[in-house]
């Protein structure tokens, strides 16, 4: 059974870890998403590119970006530009969490 412990905490939702098995789950506005520590990696590539791809200057209050999340159950986001810029900002701040608390790990031999 995890143990998720909170990594990186705002209004809008949260990052956790579990610190046994390591996955990621994500609590965003009312979605909750579960992912895998090795899919971490390619999870954050994938915000970066719909970031960048999404950099236009439409109205912040239409939910027209779409994320979707494959796997075994899709899930399907959709967020206004504001909120994919608040989404990846989260992610952001989580991953740079994420690697600093891995690198800490290979020093202290955990």
């Amino acid at each position: 059974m995890c143990d998720f412990r909170k990594i990186i905490f705002r209004q809008t939702g949260y990052v956790a870890q579990c610190s046994f098995c390591h996955s990621i789950e994500i609590v965003f506005g009312t979605s909750v998403i579960h992912i895998g520590f090795l899919d971490w990696a390619s999870f954050n590539k994938y915000i970066s590119g719909v970031r960048y791809d999404c950099n236009r200057p439409d109205s912040g209050d239409i939910r027209n970006i779409m994320l979707q999340l494959g796997g075994h159950s899709p899930l399907q986001l959709f967020l206004t530009a504001n909120e994919l810029q608040d989404f990846c900002d989260l992610i952001d701040q989580a991953d740079s969490e994420i690697r600093a608390k891995h690198l800490i790990g290979l020093f202290s031999g955990e």
